[in-house]
């Protein structure tokens, strides 16, 4: 099936609800948040009379300007009586309400396909879901406004790390000249979305302890690093790291590490973070530690002969 006839079939499921729930992923990010919201406005702006909830939560601190209404997990009742959208989440186990079933559930994503859902536009092949949110409201003619605008700009900004990662394509700065061309009010959604002097400074201390063992630059931060500031973090450490494997231990509140590894060319870091049980992206990946007894271990393996090539 093409892409367009995709996006028909996807939004011919949204006009014969009349109850919809998006649901996000866990430690959220930019582009599941600002996707879901842009989705939401998207749907009662252009199917009126739908009623439509997020579940989820946990949102970045800096983001939460995007939210109009109290996100949480919705009502049982809703749940049961709602057609089921998963907005930028790859499998099951990282759905933030653990009460979807993929088989009963419409994806709109931008990683691999995996498992097996009622309806799947999804694929690894563009650097963010709020570009493919995009694309869709181009191909149908989808009006928007302010609420749609911000939050796909935050998708494609947050998840491009600013147009950094791979997947960037003419095709991305087509979409923002898009939502440009809309109205967006791109110098005041970049104010929006500042960190405070607190959450920077945090970032600041963390980063300098960067070391370097053959082609990876890794860092480990013992202070709890909330969701709030983990990806601005990262993506602060990758800019100023050289080698070609950037991998960062960040303690959670549960006291296990969110190991992020992320590459800058064509080094495949989803295979690092598969063999120790997570996944992603070619460039941009993740996995979770219970400790830091293996980081020897981890090092070695990304050093392998085999993955530098």
């Amino acid at each position: 099936m093409k892409l367009k006839e995709k996006f028909v079939k996807f939004w011919e499921y949204i006009k014969s609800a009349k109850k919809i729930s998006l649901f996000t992923h866990v430690e959220p990010d930019g582009d599941t948040l600002g996707t879901a919201i842009a989705l939401k406005h998207l749907i009662i702006l252009n199917e009126p009379n739908k009623d439509v909830k997020i579940s989820g939560g946990d949102f970045p601190r800096n983001l939460k300007f995007l939210i109009d209404e109290p996100i949480d997990l919705i009502s049982e009742k809703f749940f049961c009586e709602s057609l089921k959208i998963v907005v930028d989440t790859s499998t099951q186990k990282r759905i933030f309400d653990t009460r979807v079933n993929p088989q009963e559930s419409l994806k709109l994503d931008h990683h691999p396909c995996e498992g097996k859902w009622l309806f799947e536009i999804g694929g690894d092949k563009w650097p963010a879901t709020g570009q493919l949110l995009t694309n869709m409201i181009r191909s149908l003619k989808l009006k928007v406004n302010k609420n749609v605008l911000e939050g796909l700009a935050v998708a494609i900004l947050t998840d491009t790390e600013n147009f950094k990662e791979r997947n960037v394509s003419a095709e991305t700065f087509l979409a923002m000249k898009f939502l440009l061309s809309n109205g967006l009010d791109y110098a005041n959604l970049l104010k929006k979305m500042q960190l405070s002097n607190e959450e920077n400074n945090f970032i600041f201390e963390a980063i300098q302890n960067k070391k370097t063992h053959d082609i990876v630059t890794y860092i480990v931060v013992d202070k709890v690093v909330t969701n709030d500031i983990a990806r601005p973090l990262v993506a602060k450490f990758v800019e100023i790291s050289n080698t070609e494997v950037l991998l960062a231990f960040l303690k959670r509140k549960e006291g296990d590490y969110r190991c992020e590894i992320r590459s800058k060319t064509n080094f495949n870091v989803s295979k690092i973070a598969t063999h120790f049980g997570g996944g992603g992206h070619f460039n941009s990946s993740g996995f979770i530690q219970k400790d830091l007894q293996n980081i020897s271990e981890i090092l070695q393996y990304i050093n392998q002969e085999e993955y530098k090539k």
